[in-house]
């Protein structure tokens, strides 16, 4: 997840808008992350998140239907706009690819 974060920094910001489309369809059809479903299959919710488990393992307490929508909408969209913003804008970071 730290890598999908700080994508803005590392990839131009028009693969970055295609990363994201490529992450909302595959999410949409497959309900969730394929690693997901089977490291919680055993759970008494099968579509347990891992930033779900994450946050709870570390006392956060969070509102599940407004963090799956941030995550799986609002996240890519965030990225993009930081990668426009200072890859194109302020053009203070150089990507790698």
């Amino acid at each position: 997840m730290l890598s999908f974060l700080s994508i803005w920094v590392w990839l131009s910001w028009e693969y970055i808008a295609v990363v994201g489309l490529v992450y909302i369809v595959f999410e949409e059809t497959c309900n969730g992350c394929l690693l997901s479903h089977y490291q919680f299959k055993d759970k008494e919710t099968e579509n347990t998140k891992f930033y779900e488990w994450c946050l709870e393992k570390i006392g956060i307490h969070y509102n599940r239907e407004y963090l799956f929508i941030f995550v799986r909408y609002y996240l890519p969209l965030v990225l993009v706009l930081l990668g426009i913003f200072f890859q194109n804008i302020v053009p203070i970071i150089k990507p790698l690819f």
